[in-house]
């Protein structure tokens, strides 16, 4: 399955599931919003973010009588590890390498940094 970035205002909705790590009801995410926020979003706004969730699978929804019940489909944690895989692929063709050498800039490591790195990769090299 191919991942799919969530925006802003998506990844928003995942931190509060992800937060209350239970199912949370469509007024208890609205209800949220409006309270603990200065979203003051509208049904539809929040209706929309939901449809676009479960369309990209980051987001199940359990039928609960007549109402749903909507719980993240990944971790945090996972959820971060499939961005970052995309950021690497879409920046810098899959190569950590090539990202290393753009974030330092041309500029030379400190001996600190060299060391974490290093140490990072004989992690890899266990694994």
């Amino acid at each position: 399955m191919k991942f799919t970035e969530l925006s802003d205002s998506e990844l928003e909705v995942m931190e509060v599931l992800w937060e209350k790590d239970e199912p949370m009801s469509f007024g208890e995410l609205l209800d949220y919003f409006n309270v603990h926020t200065e979203k003051n979003w509208k049904k539809q706004t929040l209706n929309t973010f939901l449809f676009r969730m479960q369309q990209k699978n980051s987001l199940q929804i359990i039928a609960d009588g007549r109402y749903k019940q909507y719980i993240p489909a990944m971790t945090k944690e996972e959820y971060l590890m499939e961005e970052s895989k995309a950021f690497l692929n879409k920046n810098y063709q899959g190569s950590i390498v090539k990202m290393f050498a753009a974030f330092s800039g041309g500029d030379a490591l400190g001996k600190d940094e060299i060391g974490e790195l290093k140490r990072l990769l004989e992690e890899w090299e266990k694994e």
